[in-house]
């Protein structure tokens, strides 16, 4: 059992914890965010202050509540109710933001000032004086303990809290403890779009602001102005925040999914989750769909359809809505980008086509919406008879900007660029399953593969995979982390890299001519060492199904898909283990913990 908690034999327990001490359990990764049923962190900096201004007054705020992790491998308290309101109080204890104008004083407690020491934090000025910050220190917040709760009863309890008396939105009562695959598949295409993905449901309270949709005022996550739906001028900030844009992606995933295709309205999409009957969109249906054509592969679909989009806004040099409709209208443009999204999805998917002129289809598209095209302008039920027929109109504009699939390329790009970049963007939250490699040669002016490095990163695969029996890890190589890898790159092969967020993309293709090498001798060079190497033979056959060479903006990049086995595995007969980014061999306890694990 974590640490902080006195034990009790009750299911449901409620004491009152002061916020030092709470702040001390989430510098320690104690409080756990599960992205299956939790809400994205969404309070503004006012709505902060107002919850601070309610502890320096000393008045009651809601309790939180906090389910129990059990089993061998438990880490910590699932926040079930409470995640804005933690946040909101460890945030303004790390100077993010103010309180009338002045800062939290750093050196009031313990661990605050610790980190201020090693640099982990600044303080920021003016500053609070110290009487006010000890007394927010000692405030007493209510927590409520669910002991011995199973995920089922997790849910369930989510779902009801969530469900009532709350201000959310449709889609967030709709989406309120459903663990059902659609509503997983409708909850990661979200995130993907919005960017604030991550590779495994659970992660640390102190990882989500990392991901979490922000403003400026607040000098983290992800800028609301840069969300995809924002940006392009589709969905406005507030739609955002209230979770218009998964109730957008959930009528594009039943558009995509049901034959013959349904109405898009409130009863079509409670029907899918189970909230209502409607026998074109049950549950049952939708389950059963979603069962033929496959999760995976429909996930993909979107993505590959929003590349496409993604790389006309680029051709354009212009927000989506800025250049395709001229007749602005704030609530018939997500409708607008619904009809051409799914004609180009059909167009792709459906006829097996592919793009041949991204120019071409630019151009097709600039004032598209001016033509005699009509749409209903949003509110209420969009029926089939208007469409369907809407649908194939908008597909035979574009149809000749498409063409039959020519699959002679050498090298056939099976991952998509949104794919690739939110890959890079989980790394953010989730080091220990990352590792990203500028590439396979010495940067020692030799142009010589670095044979060393190679085994190194094979090494690493092996300890990914001990991450526990559901890990999945990624290595790329063509991706540099250091600044200094960028400068010798540049000095040694004349390459710039390509900025994508935190990340510099420098391609390996540089290497390979400087090898006198193909792709496919590369391909054949990589699996002859990991079949070589000393890794268990299953494993290494599961890393050779898992490594797949493909283009990103015209450059090489090699990924290798880690996936872990039933049982930990080896490396030259030893254990190795990942601690954030690095990699260690497992000793002693160690070994038990990971045999743990597996269990």
């Amino acid at each position: 059992m974590p640490d902080g908690f006195p034990a009790s034999p009750t299911e449901l327990t409620v004491q009152g914890q002061s916020l030092q001490h709470l702040y001390t359990q989430y510098t320690g990764d104690t409080f756990l965010v599960n992205r299956r049923y939790q809400r994205k962190l969404v309070w503004a900096v006012d709505e902060k202050q107002k919850l601070i201004d309610s502890v320096v007054q000393n008045l009651p705020i809601p309790l939180v509540l906090l389910a129990e992790q059990s089993g061998p491998s438990a880490q910590g308290f699932e926040i079930i109710d409470g995640l804005q309101r933690l946040n909101a109080i460890f945030s303004f204890l790390e100077n993010e933001y103010p309180l009338d104008g002045k800062y939290f004083d750093l050196e009031s407690l313990a661990d605050t000032k610790y980190l201020k020491d090693t640099g982990a934090l600044s303080q920021q000025t003016p500053v609070l004086d110290r009487e006010t910050c000890l007394a927010i220190a000692t405030y007493q917040l209510p927590v409520s303990i669910y002991r011995s709760a199973t995920e089922e009863s997790i849910d369930e309890v989510f779902r009801r809290i969530n469900s009532s008396g709350r201000k959310l939105s449709f889609q967030e009562i709709r989406q309120a403890g459903v663990t059902s695959q659609f509503a997983d598949l409708v909850r990661r295409l979200s995130a993907a779009v919005r960017t604030d993905i991550t590779l495994t449901d659970v992660l640390p309270l102190r990882d989500m602001p990392k991901i979490s949709i922000t403003s400026r005022d607040l000098p983290y996550g992800i800028l609301d102005e840069d969300v995809f739906w924002v940006s392009n001028g589709i969905l406005e900030r507030d739609a955002v925040r209230e979770s218009r844009d998964e109730e957008l992606v959930l009528d594009l995933v039943l558009d995509m999914l049901i034959e013959p295709m349904a109405v898009s309205g409130i009863e079509y999409r409670n029907s899918a989750y189970g909230r209502d009957t409607n026998a074109t969109t049950s549950e049952d249906v939708v389950a059963s769909r979603l069962k033929t054509v496959g999760a995976d592969e429909l996930y993909d679909r979107f993505l590959g359809t929003l590349d496409v989009i993604k790389s006309i806004i680029e051709e354009a040099g212009t927000p989506w809505a800025a250049w395709v409709i001229t007749q602005q209208n704030p609530r018939g443009i997500p409708r607008y980008f619904h009809a051409v999204f799914i004609a180009i999805a059909e167009l792709l998917y459906v006829e097996g086509l592919e793009v041949n002129s991204v120019p071409g289809l630019t151009r097709e598209l600039r004032r598209f919406w001016d033509r005699d095209l009509s749409i209903p302008r949003g509110g209420g039920n969009w029926g089939v008879n208007r469409k369907r027929p809407l649908f194939d109109s908008v597909k035979a504009h574009l149809r000749p900007h498409f063409s039959e699939r020519n699959d002679s390329v050498s090298v056939q790009t099976r991952e998509t660029a949104t794919k690739f970049e939110l890959e890079l963007q989980m790394s953010l939250t989730e080091k220990s399953l990352f590792e990203l490699k500028q590439g396979f040669t010495r940067l020692d002016g030799s142009r010589q593969i670095d044979e060393a490095a190679f085994a190194k990163v094979l090494r690493t695969a092996s300890a990914m995979a001990n991450a526990g029996p559901a890990a999945e890890g990624r290595i790329f190589f063509g991706v540099a982390d250091k600044d200094a890898d960028v400068g010798r790159i540049r000095d040694i092969y004349g390459v710039d890299s390509l900025e994508v967020g935190e990340f510099h993309v420098t391609g390996t293709m540089h290497e390979l001519d400087a090898l006198g090498s193909s792709v496919d001798d590369h391909l054949r060079w990589i699996v002859a060492k990991i079949r070589n190497a000393p890794l268990e033979s299953e494993f290494a056959k599961s890393l050779i199904d898992g490594l797949v060479p493909f283009r990103y903006k015209g450059r090489l990049l090699w990924s290798i898909v880690v996936k872990a086995g039933s049982a930990p595995t080896t490396w030259e007969d030893k254990f190795y283990v990942r601690n954030g980014n690095s990699t260690d061999e497992a000793v002693g306890q160690a070994v038990v913990s990971l045999t743990r694990r597996f269990l």
